[in-house]
């Protein structure tokens, strides 16, 4: 699973910087993304996800560093409780996100609900707010389908 753990991370880092090309700054920051109700945030360290998010927000970092371009992506790992289903997540998100004047992007969603639709282990939205994406993934284990683990990503410009 570590594996595919970074792989996950590694393309969510892909898309987010995909969907910034044409960017500009914007306020919102990753602790201003509530987390989702009994989610517990994994530490660098201590969860696998964790260490590769880490390394994926320095690796942006430097990335821009070396191209020159401003903005960033901070992504933030969860376990979240067993019985966690990805309606109900997708549910929150939007909830709370559109409360906070997040929107959606028709043809964006469209294709990843159709990828949702292909693959019950990995789960994915996005919603979009001025000059940032936030995109949620949430993960079930193919070795056990209690755990559960969810990305949260705040591409900003």
């Amino acid at each position: 699973m570590p594996r595919f753990i970074q792989s996950l991370a590694t393309i969510v880092t892909l898309l987010a910087l995909l969907a910034l090309v044409a960017c500009g700054a914007s306020p919102a920051t990753l602790s201003d993304i509530p987390a989702y109700p009994g989610a517990t945030a994994l530490q660098p360290g201590e969860s696998r996800l964790a260490d590769t998010l880490a390394q994926n927000n320095a690796t942006d970092a430097a990335l821009r560093g070396q191209l020159g371009v401003g903005g960033k992506v901070e992504q933030q790992g969860y376990r979240l409780p067993p019985e966690t289903d990805w309606n109900a997540v997708k549910a929150f998100y939007d909830e709370k996100l559109k409360a906070a004047g997040w929107g959606t992007n028709s043809m964006v969603s469209g294709i990843m609900e159709q990828a949702n639709q292909g693959n019950s282990m990995f789960q994915t939205a996005n919603w979009q707010k001025g000059q940032q994406n936030v995109t949620v993934i949430m993960l079930t284990s193919p070795t056990d389908a209690s755990v559960k683990e969810l990305i949260v990503s705040l591409a900003s410009n």
